[in-house]
């Protein structure tokens, strides 16, 4: 049943797959974008609490917050990356279990 739970839902879905790419695509790590995502995955959160885990997203959120840092380079800089990553793709397959 497609209500304003599944689509925001699958907004969140789309833009979480946007902030993967953003991430990947391009090395500017002290963009705006991805903590405006956040954002709105925070906004999910509150509305609907039983959709995903508060302790991915609040991870996702550090490891960002983390990325923006001027002096962060070299190893630490690739595992908060990595961190994020597989944050956001942890929070992309469990609302892809939520809508299917």
């Amino acid at each position: 049943m497609i209500d304003g739970f599944w689509i925001a839902t699958l907004v969140l879905l789309a833009m979480t797959f946007g902030v993967i790419y953003f991430r990947y695509a391009t090395d500017n790590v002290v963009s705006n974008w991805p903590l405006v995502y956040y954002g709105f995955a925070v906004v999910h959160l509150q509305f609907y609490p039983e959709g995903m885990t508060q302790n991915l997203v609040f991870t996702s959120i550090v490891a960002a917050m983390f990325i923006r840092f001027e002096f962060m380079a070299g190893f630490f800089l690739k595992a908060v990356q990595i961190v994020e990553y597989a944050c956001l793709l942890w929070m992309a397959y469990q609302m892809f279990r939520i809508l299917f």
